[in-house]
């Protein structure tokens, strides 16, 4: 019933997190209050932090040949090449890298529980130990609702004052979710990040990477590169660009098609159809047609109070209005079928005031984000209308995507490809030879695995850990 392509790329080539508590319930650091423990103990690994941005992409490419997931065909060298920088290359900055906001274990984003499991060392928390980079985020905000200091509309005149604070979207199925509507402003050429404007220069995904390291990857707030930072070069955007593009569905679901088993999920997709959520998540992605669209939803007038005293979104563009804000007041549709495990939901923390149900201060929930489309806020707001969902309508549409979640996380699982096949050989780590299915031509500068199948056990698949010197370590048969 499922028409769709996968591609597991992320789980294959990094990995680090995990979750917990209430956010609202957090304790809140100080803004201004450095921990000189802290400081110390970055300061002591700063050499093994930078590691990553010395290793030239030659070195990447080489490696990468040399991948057990590139050597039997699960992913292409440049796609190894791109997670790499991806995920581990500070690019001379302050430690900080891709993962350290979108991390695989927390599905390539965060929010306030994963957040509070994460060590005070952490390079999220760079604003809270270095006294240079003090104001680079707003940390009580941050840890409360997970949200990120952007200076989406520019540096200028002054960082500290003219930013916003936006949550962190997941980086999940982007090439069915980036392109331009026909005839809208280009630049940005492709529609990235919360208001479809995120990347600078020609506004191309492969842009974004450059945004990411001037805003995030900064040693100071006066951003010089080749002093505070090393931009990407122009074969490496083409790597890390090559690599997002791959990551999640490649292709969009035949809504229409899908019967769900279970009677209630198969009640909210019907209510999904009939009450127009379609028209802008067509096939519970992020398209109408074939183009990513924005719209004003009044999201932005909905946010939790507690944030009354920080700059408003003005979402895409940089038009000036009167309320300091700069854009038009629209925003960017996220897909939906990764929604249930990707939340935030919202650009920022939003609030559900006036619907049937789940009415909430900040919407942490797939359900309380369904709920927030039968409110005023959103019937009135430009480009909104009229959704009449019960509470129990709205459970049965937030079951309805929980269903088709997992059904896809599940596929994406199950198509893993197969690493038998011809035999292949792979580095792997001395000290696990000899094992079952492995030969063992070691020597004093390394050691080689030549994979092949076990006798007598034709469809059983080889259990085999590897190292790998940028991707870390792995085993087939098990989630690596």
């Amino acid at each position: 019933m499922l028409h769709r392509r996968f591609v597991l790329i992320t789980g294959l080539l990094a990995g680090s997190g995990c979750v917990s508590s209430d956010p609202t319930s957090e304790a809140e650091p100080s803004d201004d209050s450095p921990v000189e423990s802290v400081a110390e103990s970055v300061a002591e690994s700063a050499a093994t932090v930078s590691t990553a941005a010395t290793i030239t992409l030659d070195a990447r490419t080489a490696a990468c040949k040399l991948d057990p997931r590139v050597v039997v065909g699960v992913v292409s060298v440049e796609t190894c090449v791109g997670a790499d920088l991806f995920f581990r290359d500070s690019f001379g900055g302050n430690g900080r890298t891709c993962a350290t906001c979108h991390p695989v274990a927390h599905n390539l984003t965060i929010d306030p529980q994963f957040i509070a499991t994460l060590p005070p060392t952490d390079p999220l928390f760079v604003a809270e130990f270095n006294d240079d980079l003090k104001d680079l985020e707003k940390p009580r905000v941050m840890h409360r609702f997970g949200l990120i200091l952007e200076n989406v509309d520019g540096f200028e005149p002054d960082p500290t004052t003219h930013f916003v604070l936006r949550s962190v979207p997941h980086t999940l199925s982007l090439s069915t979710s980036v392109t331009r509507p026909p005839g809208s402003p280009n630049p940005p050429f492709d529609r990235t990040g919360w208001s479809g404007d995120g990347a600078p220069d020609a506004g191309a995904l492969r842009d974004f990477m450059t945004g990411a390291i001037r805003q995030h990857y900064t040693k100071t707030l006066a951003r010089r590169p080749g002093r505070d930072f090393q931009l990407a070069s122009d074969l490496e955007l083409k790597h890390i660009d090559h690599y997002m593009r791959q990551t999640g569905r490649t292709n969009e679901l035949a809504l229409g098609t899908v019967v769900m088993s279970d009677s209630r999920a198969e009640a909210g997709r019907q209510s999904f159809l009939g009450v127009g959520c379609d028209l802008c998540h067509g096939n519970a992605g992020a398209n109408s047609g074939a183009s990513n669209f924005n719209f004003n939803t009044g999201v932005e007038s909905s946010r939790n109070p507690a944030l009354a005293a920080f700059p408003h979104d003005g979402g895409f563009g940089t038009t000036a209005n009167p309320d300091g804000s700069f854009g038009n007041g629209q925003f960017n549709v996220p897909p939906l079928i990764e929604s249930v495990d990707t939340g935030p939901f919202f650009h920022t923390a939003t609030s559900v005031v006036g619907a049937p149900a789940h009415n909430t201060a900040t919407a942490n929930t797939i359900e309380e984000a369904i709920a927030f489309y039968t409110t005023n806020a959103f019937s009135t707001a430009p480009d909104g209308f009229q959704i009449g969902l019960s509470a129990t309508q709205i459970d049965n549409v937030g079951r309805f995507l929980r269903g088709i979640n997992a059904a896809f996380n599940a596929q994406i699982a199950i198509t893993r490809p197969h690493p038998l096949g011809p035999p292949s050989m792979i580095p792997c780590s001395r000290q696990r030879l000899p094992r079952e299915g492995m030969s063992n031509p070691c020597s004093p500068s390394g050691c080689q695995c030549h994979l092949r199948r076990p006798p007598g056990s034709p469809s059983q698949r080889p259990r085999m850990r590897w190292n790998s010197p940028f991707l870390g370590e792995g085993r087939w048969g098990a989630a690596p």
